[in-house]
C-alpha cells in the first residue's frame, strides 16, 4: 500500500491565500484529491504539482471572512490505495480596514494590512520613519502615530506600486513623503485607476546617495532598479538590517512568492542582473538581515541572494529553456533556484516568456559590473574613472560580463571575467564584449583623468 498523503502547508489557519502541495513519500504513486467534502477515488481530479489547489482569502466589502476549506487524498500505486488523508484549513481574513504590527526587534515595527503586505516603522530617538504605505484602507496614519507619538516622521516608499503606496495621502499634509520620481508615472496610473488620493506634486524624489539618520538609525540609499526602474532600498550599516521592499522579491513557500519581473516597465533579467551584482558588490560581506515587502519573516545573511543570483545568471546564459510554469499567477514563467520546501533561501524570479531578455540570451553583450578599487563604476558607453590616488601610478579595474560565455578584451587583450587589470592616470582603453553567438558586439570606453 503507498504512503498515505502529505500536505503543505499543514493544516491550520492563516490570514492569506495559500496554496497547498500534496506529497507522496511512495516513488511513482499518484494523488487524487477533492475539495468538496467527498471522499478521493481512483477517479478524483489528479493532483499537478504547476496547479496548487488555491485557498483562497475572502473579503465581504471591508469585512475580512472566515473560510473553512477540506482537502482529502489519498495515493494510488501499482493498483493499490493509500489511507484517506484530510487536511482542514482556515482562512481568517482580516478588514479592509485593520493593521497589526509587531516589533521585530527594539525600534522596528512590521505592520501589517489586510493582505499581509508588509510596511516598517523605525522608530529613533530623534526621529522615526515608515517604509511604504501597504494597500489597506484604514488609517494608517493613526496607527502610526499611535507607536510614534509626537516624533517627526518621513515616509520613504520603496517603489510605486499599488501595495505599497495607497496610503501615503493620509501623511503628504503633515510629513516629508519621500520616492523615487522614476515611479511617478506608475503612481500615476495606479492613482487613476484605484482611486488612492495621493498628491503626486508633494512627493521628495530618492536618490542613491542620500542618508536618513533618525538617532540611533542610520539608514542610506541605494538603488536597485529592476521590479521597478524606481526602486530603492534602506541599509543600516551598524546592525546590517536591509530594508528592501520589493527589489529582490520575496519567497513565501506557501504563498508561492518569487521576485515579480513579468509585468511591463520592469527591467529585463539581464539588466536586472546587473543592477543584483551591483548592490551586492557595495554591500559585498555587510548584509545580516534582509526584511521585504512580503516574507513573514527576514532572510539572514546572503543565501537568499545567492540564490536569486544564480536564478538570474542561468536565465541569462540558458535562455527560456530553463523555465517552468509560475505557481502565482499561473499566467507567468519561472526560473527557480533551490526546492520551495525544504530550503529557507529558496528564489524564483517571475518572467514574461518571449520578453524576459533585452535580446537572445546568445547575443547578450554586455558588462554587468566594473569595480575600480573600491568604487563600484555606474555602467555606460563611456566610463571615467576616478582620479589615481597619490603616490600611485594606476588603478587596478575587474569587469563582469552579463553572460558568463561573452568574452572580454581590453584594448584587444583578452581579459578574464572577474580578473584584475591595470589602467594608467591618464590613460583610456577600450573594452569590447562579444557575445556567445559571436556577432553581439558592444565597445565601452574607461578613461582616468587625473587632475
Amino acid at each position: 500500500m503507498p504512503a498515505t498523503p502529505t500536505a503543505f502547508p499543514a493544516a491550520g489557519t492563516s490570514a492569506v491565500s495559500q496554496r497547498v502541495t500534496i506529497q507522496c513519500a511512495t516513488p511513482g504513486a499518484t494523488i487524487h484529491y477533492t475539495t468538496d467534502g467527498s471522499v478521493p477515488t481512483s477517479t478524483s481530479a489528479v493532483f499537478d504539482a504547476y496547479e496548487l489547489p488555491v485557498l483562497e482569502a475572502i473579503n465581504d466589502g471591508n469585512t475580512g471572512v472566515r473560510s473553512t476549506y477540506t482537502i482529502q487524498a489519498i495515493a494510488v500505486a501499482d493498483g493499490h490505495e493509500s489511507a484517506v488523508a484530510r487536511f482542514d484549513y482556515v482562512i481568517d481574513r482580516r478588514d479592509v480596514d485593520r493593521y497589526i504590527s509587531t516589533e521585530v526587534m527594539p525600534g522596528l515595527h512590521m505592520i501589517l494590512d489586510y493582505d499581509d503586505t508588509k510596511m516598517y516603522l523605525v522608530v529613533g530617538s530623534e526621529r522615526a520613519m515608515l517604509v511604504d504605505a501597504g494597500l489597506g484602507r484604514g488609517n494608517l496614519r493613526a496607527f502610526v502615530e499611535g507607536i510614534i507619538g509626537t516624533k517627526p516622521l518621513d515616509v520613504f516608499v520603496t517603489h510605486g506600486h499599488p501595495d505599497h503606496v495607497a496610503a501615503i495621502g493620509q501623511f503628504e499634509d503633515a510629513f516629508d513623503v519621500y520616492m523615487s520620481h522614476h515611479d511617478l508615472a506608475m503612481a500615476r496610473s495606479f492613482k487613476e485607476s484605484m482611486g488612492f488620493p495621493l498628491d503626486l506634486t508633494a512627493i521628495i524624489d530618492l536618490h542613491e546617495g542620500m542618508r536618513f539618520d533618525l538617532g540611533g538609525w542610520v539608514f542610506d540609499v541605494y538603488a536597485v532598479p529592476g521590479h521597478s526602474v524606481g526602486s530603492m532600498v534602506l541599509f543600516d550599516e551598524s546592525r546590517g538590517l536591509l530594508i528592501a521592499g520589493d527589489a529582490f522579491g520575496s519567497n513565501r513557500p506557501s504563498i508561492s512568492d518569487s521576485l515579480w519581473m513579468q509585468f511591463p516597465g520592469m527591467l529585463p533579467i539581464d539588466q536586472y542582473l546587473g543592477s543584483l551584482l551591483t548592490i551586492r558588490a557595495k554591500l559585498a560581506g555587510r548584509i545580516k538581515t534582509i526584511y521585504g515587502g512580503h516574507n513573514d519573516v527576514p532572510m539572514r545573511g546572503e543565501g537568499y541572494l545567492d540564490a536569486l543570483q544564480v536564478a538570474a545568471q542561468r536565465l541569462v546564459d540558458e535562455g527560456e529553456g530553463v523555465l517552468v510554469p509560475s505557481l502565482r499567477p499561473t499566467t507567468a514563467w519561472q526560473v527557480v533556484e533551490g526546492d520551495r520546501l525544504t530550503d529557507p533561501n529558496w528564489a524564483a524570479i517571475n518572467v514574461a516568456k518571449g520578453s524576459c531578455l533585452s535580446t537572445d540570451h546568445r547575443a547578450i553583450a554586455t558588462l554587468a559590473l566594473v569595480r575600480c578599487g573600491t568604487h563600484i563604476i555606474p555602467i555606460a558607453s563611456q566610463m571615467v574613472l576616478p582620479p589615481v590616488p597619490a603616490g600611485q601610478t594606476a588603478h587596478t579595474l575587474w569587469l563582469t560580463p552579463t553572460a558568463s560565455a561573452a568574452t572580454l578584451r581590453v584594448d584587444g587583450l583578452l581579459v578574464g571575467s572577474g580578473r584584475p587589470f591595470r589602467v594608467l592616470a591618464g590613460q583610456s582603453v577600450t573594452v569590447v564584449v562579444t557575445a556567445a553567438d559571436q556577432r553581439g558586439m558592444r565597445n565601452y570606453q574607461l578613461s582616468i583623468i587625473n587632475w
